[in-house]
């Protein structure tokens, strides 16, 4: 298993909670990922990265799609033919469903939506978005 966080406080906040487990903990930015090989992955968990790259735009929408693109390419890059990445959003759903959607790499596993039973129930419920996507090229 593998992390990542931008700034080294949250490395250092996730080498406190992961103690002696073996999980490899760097500071990266998930727009470059110039220390993690081509097709090494097998599955992404993303859990507000995407958000906060494309917020990180503020008022440039432009930038913050660039931005946004480059760090699912580099998850295309990073991933194996096959592998998947779940994308848990809640600030930038649909910018975050676009950058995948607009890629010819990638095909929806699930597009966010969630079941609702006939009593009321659903299968979702949380606060956020999740969107699933297995990677269909290189």
């Amino acid at each position: 298993m593998s992390a990542f966080d931008y700034a080294s406080e949250g490395v250092d906040c996730a080498k406190d909670f992961f103690g002696d487990r073996d999980c490899d903990l760097q500071m990266a930015d998930a727009r470059n990922l110039v220390s993690y090989e081509d097709d090494s992955y097998d599955a992404i968990l993303e859990k507000g990265t995407l958000d906060a790259i494309y917020l990180s735009g503020a008022n440039d929408k432009e930038l913050a799609a660039k931005h946004l693109k480059m760090a699912v390419d580099e998850m295309s890059r990073v991933l194996k033919k096959g592998g998947v990445v779940m994308s848990i959003t809640a600030a930038c759903a649909d910018a975050v469903k676009d950058a995948f959607d607009n890629s010819e790499h990638w095909q929806v596993i699930h597009d966010g939506s969630f079941y609702v039973t006939e009593d009321g129930y659903t299968s979702n419920n949380i606060d956020a978005t999740i969107l699933a996507y297995e990677k269909v090229s290189n």
